[in-house]
């Protein structure tokens, strides 16, 4: 006869596929007609964003573009004159994924390393440009568990608590803003834009039915001539809030969630104010927000079970799952005094400090787990060198974080995202800048689990249980544990307990214990 359990059905999100490759872009950037020579480059900045993804069986295929700004010093005109150089390179890749298949939900993150460039003459530019690639492929799973008896039989059973992590929704959605940006008072009209960026950040993200509410900042920095005699180079900086209301199906109040953005596209055009003058910048931002929900699923499964009358059979099934063991932020904080390297000149005014962070190890130990990194900080300054009136350089800043998670195992799996936060510089001197940062470091730690546990019982009314005496006394050997102890003579923990005056589950080898039935 079967018992009749009572079951929860879960569904569920199964990482197939997690990788992480890089993958090198080489081409020539040919300068314009209508711009000059090139005498000396003073910067080269770049920015990847992936603009395709398909997935293929055991592969994936990724395409998009590098968006590059060149800023060089033009051959044969003014001294203190600068160009600008704007342009993107395509590029496509395709990665191994074992167990790849169509139809699986895909995740594709792109980061750049600073370009690599060889002035191969005066019209012609060599860019190299190294890009990481991180992808993840899930696919959505059910798993029907057995909770407890919904039957009046005689039946004890053992329960083991799940804390499992469920990543159930992925969604990407483009968001577009439209600005006006005015030149602050003080400063002279745009005669020329030279460097146009926006670096996103959030703010606010709220989870309600089938909708994510966002809340967000574009900082947007332009650099640029000014009109005039001598057309000095200025830099403005804003910062734009933003709200949005995105439509994602399956979200409900009761998952937690995170979203990152990127600048899918920007644009700007130089316009006129009410007195004739180009002192507004009218701007559109197409930034790609994607959002990833979560929850965590808590129940407990049936592990064991045995009749107190009669005997039973049990069916199990194995299950591979995820538990979650800790979920946490921590906000790292890092400062450094950065020298101006010995071959450009002072710095008079900082223009744009972008640092973008990158996770470059995740470690286990002893219960505790490292996350270290590095920022890339791009640091884009005027001087008051006639010949170089910009100069830029790289530098790197590390991070590293311990997170104390006890049942940490070697084998654990961690998931570490880095932001930065926060990030602003302070000029100490001529040849000094003092750069702080706020890097923020989320870790997802899940211990991966595999156990069998109870899909049906049956019992046998034919059979009958072994008669035991009606007491008899027990000595505990090791490796026992009352559950086992209860199961082999076909009575109850509880019983054994009060019979004993225990006041908890634990017991030692050698100890007495009366069992009565």
């Amino acid at each position: 006869m079967s018992v009749k359990l009572q079951k929860e059905h879960i569904k569920l999100s199964e990482v197939v596929c997690s990788r992480y490759c890089q993958t090198t872009v080489e081409n020539d950037v040919i300068v314009p007609d209508i711009k000059p020579d090139i005498l000396k480059i003073l910067q080269v900045s770049n920015s990847a964003v992936i603009t395709q993804k398909n997935i293929q069986t055991d592969k994936v295929f990724v395409q998009g573009i590098i968006r590059l700004n060149v800023l060089y010093i033009p051959d044969g005109t003014d001294l203190g004159t600068v160009k600008a150089i704007s342009t993107a390179l395509d590029f496509s890749h395709t990665i191994d994924a074992n167990g790849a298949k169509p139809g699986m939900n895909l995740w594709v993150e792109a980061e750049c390393d600073p370009a690599e460039f060889t002035l191969v003459n005066s019209r012609k530019l060599n860019i190299r440009s190294k890009i990481g690639l991180g992808i993840r492929l899930s696919q959505s799973s059910e798993m029907e568990l057995a909770t407890d008896i919904n039957d009046s039989e005689p039946i004890q059973i053992k329960g083991t608590h799940l804390k499992i992590y469920n990543p159930c929704i992925e969604a990407e959605r483009d968001i577009i803003i439209r600005e006006k940006l005015e030149v602050p008072a003080g400063k002279p009209s745009i005669c020329e834009v030279l460097k146009f960026s926006a670096k996103p950040s959030s703010v606010e993200l709220r989870l309600l039915t089938d909708k994510a509410v966002a809340k967000g900042e574009l900082k947007v920095c332009t650099l640029y001539c000014g009109e005039g005699e001598h057309g000095s180079i200025e830099c403005m900086e804003h910062t734009l809030p933003f709200s949005e209301i995105l439509e994602i199906d399956g979200l409900t109040e009761n998952t937690s969630g995170e979203i990152d953005y990127c600048i899918k596209d920007l644009y700007c055009e130089i316009c006129q104010d009410s007195d004739g003058d180009k002192r507004i910048l009218s701007c559109e931002f197409t930034l790609m927000a994607t959002v990833r929900a979560f929850e965590t699923i808590e129940c407990s499964a049936i592990e064991d079970a045995y009749g107190l009358k009669s005997c039973i059979e049990l069916e199990k099934t194995a299950y591979k799952i995820e538990q979650l063991l800790e979920s946490t932020l921590v906000q790292n904080a890092i400062k450094e005094q950065v020298n101006i390297p010995d071959y450009l000149p002072e710095i008079r005014q900082l223009c744009d400090c972008p640092a973008s962070p990158t996770i470059e190890s995740i470690s286990v130990d002893n219960g505790c787990v490292t996350v270290s990194g590095y920022m890339n900080c791009n640091i884009l300054y005027l001087t008051n060198d006639e010949n170089t009136p910009i100069a830029g350089f790289n530098h790197i800043m590390t991070f590293s974080h311990a997170f104390d998670i006890p049942g940490i195992k070697p084998d654990s799996l961690c998931d570490a995202k880095a932001e930065t936060e926060h990030i602003s510089c302070t000029i100490s001197g001529g040849r000094c800048l003092e750069i702080r940062a706020i890097v923020a470091i989320s870790l997802k730690a899940m211990n991966p689990h595999s156990a069998e546990l109870v899909s049906a019982i049956s019992c046998d009314e034919t059979s009958c249980l072994p008669k035991n005496p009606s007491m008899c006394v027990y000595f505990v050997q090791k490796g026992d544990t009352l559950w086992k102890i209860a199961k082999r003579y076909h009575t109850s923990v509880e019983a054994i307990k009060t019979a004993n005056g225990l006041e908890s589950d634990l017991i030692k080898p050698g100890q007495r214990i009366f069992i009565f039935r």
